[in-house]
């Protein structure tokens, strides 16, 4: 069901956890120890998103993916993790930072189209659709992006 990266992302960055998951991308908030993220990184595949300077080495340490961040607001950490998947990945920025209605933001689990404009969660049963705060989302996901590419000028 994903297209795209997978994530993991540590348990100081629920918010943008969130934003994953509206961005589309199957997203695993992670409350657990350091070494058993590290070990279902590695199982799953999933990047690692932290600003945990330990564990982002130790992650690189052991050959996995780790996105370190380096602030706390939505729209830089998501411009960070833009930066960096444009830059591992190639994936150009317009493509990672384009909303797809898919992943519910809560549980991360899949969505089903209901309604016209109407998506319920497969798992946690919560409805989306897209009301006047989508207009929010895209002011945030746009600043993202120009953030996004002021960050890949640097590297």
């Amino acid at each position: 069901m994903s297209s795209g990266p997978l994530f993991i992302v540590d348990s100081m960055h629920g918010n943008l956890c969130r934003w994953l998951r509206i961005l589309g991308y199957d997203s695993e908030y992670w409350e657990g120890s350091d070494e058993d993220l590290i070990d279902n990184a590695s199982s799953s595949g999933r990047i690692i998103i932290t600003s945990d300077v330990e564990l982002h080495r130790a992650a690189l340490n052991k050959g996995l993916r780790s996105c370190l961040l380096h602030h706390q607001d939505v729209e830089a950490t998501l411009a960070e993790v833009a930066a960096y998947v444009s830059r591992e990945l190639n994936i150009p920025l317009e493509e990672f930072l384009k909303p797809r209605i898919t992943r519910c933001s809560i549980c991360n689990g899949a969505l089903r189209q209901e309604l016209k404009g109407i998506w319920r969660c497969t798992s946690c049963g919560q409805r989306f659709w897209i009301g006047s705060h989508w207009r929010n989302i895209l002011r945030t996901i746009r600043r993202a992006y120009l953030t996004a590419n002021r960050i890949r000028e640097t590297y």
